[in-house]
């Protein structure tokens, strides 16, 4: 059984950069995507805070690595923003080695049996958080949107 909680959340928008995927190699080609992002270092104008999952069309998908856009800040260069949407968020507390299972969970086990729901958009949101004071680990969790009935 999933551990997760449901939450009213505000609209807020992602900036960010984003590359088309195929569900079926997502889980082998999203951690290259990462690795390739991060390794330019220092000099990564985005540091990740999100991994957002949307315009799913069939098999494939736009990822986004994205943290939250202020409007008194430049888009750096390769970069764009998007709006996601306020409402209910199922919010699924997990780890860096338990997301992609948590993932597969969510979308195999946890909303075709959810009662009183329904999936409110086709995309969902990775977050990534630093660790809290004194803790060593990463804040992790996938957000899915809902909507009741």
């Amino acid at each position: 059984m999933l551990d997760y909680s449901i939450a009213e959340k505000a609209p807020f928008t992602v900036v960010g950069t984003k590359r088309r995927f195929n569900s079926e190699t997502s889980y082998r080609e999203i951690p290259k995507f990462w690795d390739e992002w991060f390794a330019q270092g220092e000099n990564c104008p985005i540091k990740g805070t999100f991994g957002v999952c949307i315009d799913m069309e069939g098999k494939d998908f736009d990822y986004w690595i994205a943290d939250l856009y202020f409007p008194w800040e430049e888009i750096p260069a390769g970069c764009e923003t998007k709006v996601i949407p306020g409402g209910l968020w199922a919010q699924f507390p997990c780890t860096l080695e338990t997301i992609q299972d948590t993932n597969t969970k969510i979308w195999s086990e946890w909303l075709p049996a959810l009662k009183g729901y329904s999936l409110a958009g086709e995309y969902d949101i990775e977050v990534y958080l630093p660790p809290e004071e004194g803790s060593k680990e990463m804040t992790v969790s996938i957000w899915v949107p809902l909507r009741k009935g």
